[in-house]
């Protein structure tokens, strides 16, 4: 027997997919379906009127918007974006926005994302600079994961197990709503709840290294119910920029003290966050 796991699917050579299945009765009921969506959200906006005439406003066309978007996503800084811009064969397109700052204010006028909030925490104990830290609202980022039509066939709600036959002797784990602890919480639950998980992940990144060796620590958040084979994959996005934790120079003599201090920070900034 030749088992394949893995994309959005689980076969089994010569035998029925639905037999290798035990789903969880009465889990992920629809009560409503006047949710706000992100299509919602972008035909209410202050700008949606705008859009009726031109669906690609702020930007004159589709083709200004690729080019728009295609900088936007770019490393370019905004630098070399104004000397792209100020390009002869660019300016002959006749592009609404003439320099990067242009280009910037345009794209703050398209529908957002959950809105960033700062917070600076005080500390007993002197350093550098003072503590800043920048986050989104959990929850909302959650929202905006959920409520994106990029993910709605990619989403799952149903806890099940997955077995190698209809025998039921191999218990595989493809997804994470097919794990034994998905199965339990939906069992601690009433009936017809939706059972979300999160998959929170954080590691310090080099912004710079050759010229001031500029650090950040983003926080990322992700929504476990999507699909693995979307979920691993960088060019998805289903991971939001949670929040950015500070990165403090203490000034205390002893560095194994530096350390604790930096730790302790870490854990209140998520207390906070989270």
């Amino acid at each position: 027997m030749s088992v394949d796991i893995g994309g959005d699917h689980f076969n089994v050579a010569g035998e029925e997919f639905q037999s290798a299945e035990e789903w969880y009765e009465g889990a992920g009921t629809c009560y409503s379906r006047d949710g706000t969506t992100f299509l919602d959200l972008f035909d209410t906006d202050e700008y949606a009127d705008c859009r009726k005439d031109n669906f690609f406003y702020p930007f004159a066309s589709r083709n200004e918007w690729e080019v728009a978007d295609f900088l936007l996503q770019s490393s370019l800084s905004m630098a070399a974006i104004n000397e792209f811009l100020a390009l002869s064969m660019i300016r002959e397109l006749n592009l609404s926005f003439k320099n990067a700052k242009e280009l910037r204010s345009r794209a703050e006028m398209l529908p957002k994302g959950p809105s960033w909030k700062c917070q600076i925490i005080t500390s007993l104990n002197s350093m550098k600079h003072p503590i800043r830290l920048f986050w989104r609202d959990p929850v909302k980022c959650l929202e905006s994961l959920f409520s994106n039509p990029l993910f709605h066939d990619k989403l799952d709600f149903v806890p099940h197990r997955v077995y190698t036959a209809a025998g039921r002797l191999l218990h595989v784990y493809p997804e994470w709503l097919t794990g034994d602890s998905a199965w339990d919480i939906q069992s601690q639950l009433p009936r017809g709840a939706t059972i979300l998980g999160t998959v929170i992940s954080s590691n310090k990144t080099n912004v710079t290294t050759m010229t001031g060796a500029r650090v950040t620590h983003p926080l990322l958040l992700g929504l476990a119910n999507i699909r693995m084979c979307t979920r691993t994959k960088l060019s998805s996005r289903v991971f939001l920029l949670m929040a950015l934790l500070p990165i403090p120079q203490y000034l205390h003599p002893n560095q194994r003290m530096r350390g604790v201090l930096k730790d302790r920070l870490i854990h209140e900034c998520l207390a906070i966050v989270l």
